[in-house]
């Protein structure tokens, strides 16, 4: 089972015994110890509760899956923000700072990415139920040699109107496929564009902070394309909010 920053954060062993030591000292030495102690143990759960990693790891165990055509995609780029936390996580604490507007643009596009992944996979799923279940070019067919074969007006405009609904769905479909291909397209040149991204961060271990500030603009730059384009792509796909 999968728990909450909050909850690791009391069950951490350092925390529990910081708990039994002050729960102990209440019972066995001076009682004015035991509110002093829990002051210290919730300070403790606290810090252990807004650590960065704990955090980045709970979010990541608690996603739905995705359709496997996004998830592989999706998995590089959310692996991305682990490989900049993991270089700077220890080390110079100034270079920490500089580079944190990038895991922070890092993180709101991966957020955007998955959010937008799971919607496309609702509708991945939907288009491989709806195209294995039906075959419209022979329902079609079938329907207008019974247009042509019967007399009957009444039955004629039902079959006008059940072809003309039929290639409507086709239609749709056709359409709803184009999207998909498009998102999966979408998110590959993000993934690149984020490794690419990755790649320059790492590069400034090592350097002096006034270096490294120097590089980051033109890194928040192209993660910020990528939100741009992102957001463009999601007002796109706002007419197939029926299927």
């Amino acid at each position: 089972m999968n728990r909450s920053p909050f909850v690791t954060a009391i069950f951490h062993p350092v925390n529990l015994s910081m708990l039994a030591l002050t729960i102990v000292a209440g019972l066995c030495s001076a009682w004015w110890l035991t509110p002093i102690g829990f002051l210290f143990w919730l300070v403790m759960v606290i810090v252990v509760a807004r650590d960065p990693g704990l955090k980045l790891t709970f979010t990541r165990q608690n996603r739905q899956p995705l359709s496997q055509r996004y998830q592989i995609r999706f998995d590089r780029l959310d692996r991305a923000r682990f490989s900049i936390f993991n270089a700077f996580a220890q080390g110079n604490s100034r270079l920490r700072n500089i580079v944190q507007p990038v895991q922070d643009s890092l993180d709101e596009l991966v957020e955007h990415c998955y959010q937008l992944s799971l919607r496309m996979s609702a509708l991945d799923n939907h288009y491989a139920v709806q195209n294995i279940s039906n075959d419209f070019d022979v329902e079609i067919k079938k329907l207008q040699g019974k247009l042509t074969a019967t007399n009957d007006e009444a039955a004629k405009n039902e079959y006008a109107q059940t072809i003309t609904s039929m290639q409507t769905r086709k239609e749709q479909l056709k359409s709803l496929a184009a999207i998909l291909d498009r998102f999966e397209a979408q998110l590959t040149g993000t993934m690149n564009a984020v490794d690419g991204v990755v790649t320059g961060v790492v590069s400034l271990k090592g350097r002096s902070p006034d270096q490294a500030a120097e590089k980051i603009a033109p890194l928040l730059a192209i993660l910020n394309t990528e939100k741009i384009e992102l957001e463009q792509f999601d007002q796109d796909i706002q007419k197939f909010s029926a299927f």
